[in-house]
C-alpha cells in the first residue's frame, strides 16, 4: 500500500492544530492566491489533508477560495494582522478609530466576515452611560447587523442566497428582515448609497451605521460601524456621521492590505 503523502511532503506532528498553523503560515507565506498543491508542499502536508483544513480555515474565515483551486488569506488573518501593524507615525486600526470615536462621541466597532458570520476585531466605546454589550472576539449574524449587511451586499445571487440558506434568518427583533425579497432590497439600497443601516434590527434601542472596508481583490471583509442608542441620539443624527465614517472606511483599507 502507498502513502497519500507525497515522498517530499512528511506531515510530521499529528496534531490538528499544528496542521492548521503551519497552514495557516503557508497561507501567509506565498506570494498571492496559491494552489492547493503548493500549499500542501509548504506546509508539510499531503494534499488531502490540506484541502480538509483549508475547508475549515475558509469556513471561519482564516482562507479565501479564489478560482481556479487557489487559496489566500483570509479577512481573519487580515484583521489580526491590523491588529499589530500600527507604530509610532504611522495609523494602525485602533487609532484610526479612536480618532473617529473621539470625533463622533458614540461607540465605534470594526468587524469582518468569518465564515457565514461577522466577528468584532476591534471596539472603541463611546461617551454615552448605556455601553453597548458587544466585546471583541463576539459573532454576530449578518442579515441583522449593519457590518453584516455590508459583507452581504458585496455578494452575487447565487451567494448571497447560498450564504442565507445557511444560516436561515433568524429574528433577533420585530424589526429584523427575515425574507430574502426583503433583504435583496435592503443590499441594493447599500450598494447604492455605500452605506448599512442596523435599525434596531439585531438589538432593541441600538442603531448602527457602517461603511464597507475592501481588501485584497477590492472585496468587502468587513466594515467600520457606529453604534448608537435610539432614545438618545436621533435617526438624523446618525446619518449625519456618513461622511466622517466613509474617511475612516477609506483609512482602514490599506491595513487589511487593500
Amino acid at each position: 500500500m502507498t502513502s497519500a503523502t507525497p515522498p517530499s511532503v512528511k506531515e510530521g506532528d499529528g496534531s490538528g492544530p499544528r496542521r492548521l498553523l503551519r497552514l495557516v503560515d503557508a497561507l501567509c507565506s506565498v506570494q498571492g492566491p496559491a494552489p492547493l498543491a503548493e500549499l500542501a508542499v509548504c506546509a508539510r502536508l499531503s494534499k488531502p489533508t490540506a484541502h480538509r483544513l483549508l475547508r475549515v480555515l475558509t469556513d471561519e474565515g482564516w482562507a479565501v477560495a479564489h478560482e481556479g483551486g487557489r487559496y489566500g488569506i483570509g479577512p481573519a488573518v487580515r484583521a489580526m494582522g491590523a491588529a499589530v501593524a500600527g507604530s509610532a507615525g504611522r495609523d494602525s486600526v485602533e487609532r484610526v478609530i479612536v480618532e473617529l470615536q473621539k470625533e463622533v462621541r458614540q461607540t465605534v466597532h470594526v468587524g469582518v466576515r468569518s465564515g457565514d458570520r461577522i466577528i468584532y476585531t476591534h471596539k472603541v466605546e463611546g461617551d454615552q452611560p448605556f455601553a453597548m454589550a458587544s466585546r471583541i472576539g463576539m459573532h454576530q449574524p449578518l442579515h441583522s447587523t449593519a457590518i453584516g449587511k455590508c459583507v452581504l451586499a458585496d455578494l452575487d445571487e447565487e451567494a448571497l442566497s447560498a450564504v442565507l440558506e445557511r444560516t436561515g434568518m433568524e429574528r433577533r427583533t420585530g424589526a429584523t428582515i427575515t425574507t430574502l425579497p426583503a433583504i435583496a432590497r435592503e443590499l441594493a439600497r447599500v450598494r447604492e448609497e455605500g452605506y448599512a443601516m442596523d435599525e434596531e434590527e439585531n438589538e432593541a434601542n441600538v442603531r448602527c451605521i457602517a461603511a464597507p472596508v475592501r481588501a485584497g481583490e477590492h472585496r468587502v471583509i468587513g466594515a467600520v460601524s457606529i453604534s448608537t442608542v435610539t432614545f438618545v441620539v436621533a435617526r438624523e443624527e446618525v446619518l449625519a456621521l456618513r461622511e466622517a465614517l466613509a474617511e475612516t472606511a477609506r483609512r482602514l483599507e490599506p491595513l487589511f492590505g487593500r
